[in-house]
């Protein structure tokens, strides 16, 4: 998949271009090879807001939830370890009037500043279903980082292990992203894919 809660600001063209607008129909891949999971030393993202841009996708559902009305969240899923993953549980909270959403988010590891990103988006999972949002319902998606470690983990030399300062969330059919601050959250650097993400439901 929204503690201080952060105003973002737009991306470069550059930046949206890699992990822009989620796609409403995302296409299921091979999961990573698998190693041991060290969970623990994970950082707690903090919940934030988006500010909207007013854009609307045209493949979006009816009721598509506004951008300002949803808060993002990020959260490391204690049930769902799996060998040579991390899994994390991405939550969206809806502010506003009843509402939907529809597919799998956008997410990529954000660097110092909102025009870095480091290395590839999470690859998107899963058949899209709508969810619908009442005002203070919660829809979920399921976020799963390969245990890169510092040397790489089960994707060895394809990845160069660093660290980011956060989450950069597009709700399924959004355009504008929102930060979810995790400052020393474990990323590869270069072409290697070591993010999931699956679509939303109930939460």
């Amino acid at each position: 998949m929204r503690n201080v809660a952060l105003k973002i600001s737009l991306p470069v063209v550059a930046i949206a271009l890699l992990a822009g607008c989620a796609s409403g129909t995302p296409t299921a891949t091979s999961a990573p090879p698998s190693a041991t999971p060290t969970a623990s030393s994970t950082p707690t993202p903090e919940p934030t807001s988006s500010s909207g841009t007013g854009q609307v996708d045209p493949n979006a559902p009816d009721g598509q939830c506004a951008d300002e009305n949803l808060t993002v969240s990020v959260k490391p899923d204690e049930g769902g370890a799996a060998a040579g993953s991390i899994p994390y549980v991405i939550t969206f909270t809806n502010s506003g009037p009843e509402c939907v959403l529809e597919g799998a988010p956008g997410v990529s590891i954000r660097g110092e500043s909102d025009s870095v990103q480091i290395g590839e988006p999470a690859e998107q999972q899963g058949t899209a279903e709508p969810v619908t949002l009442a005002e203070g319902g919660t829809a979920i998606a399921p976020l799963s980082a390969v245990n890169v470690g510092t040397t790489g983990g089960p994707l060895g030399d394809a990845c160069k292990a660093t660290t980011g300062e956060g989450y950069r969330i597009y709700p399924p059919h959004s355009f504008e992203p929102v930060f979810v601050k995790s400052a020393g959250v474990a990323a590869c650097s270069g072409s290697a894919v070591f993010l999931s993400v699956g679509v939303v439901a109930a939460g």
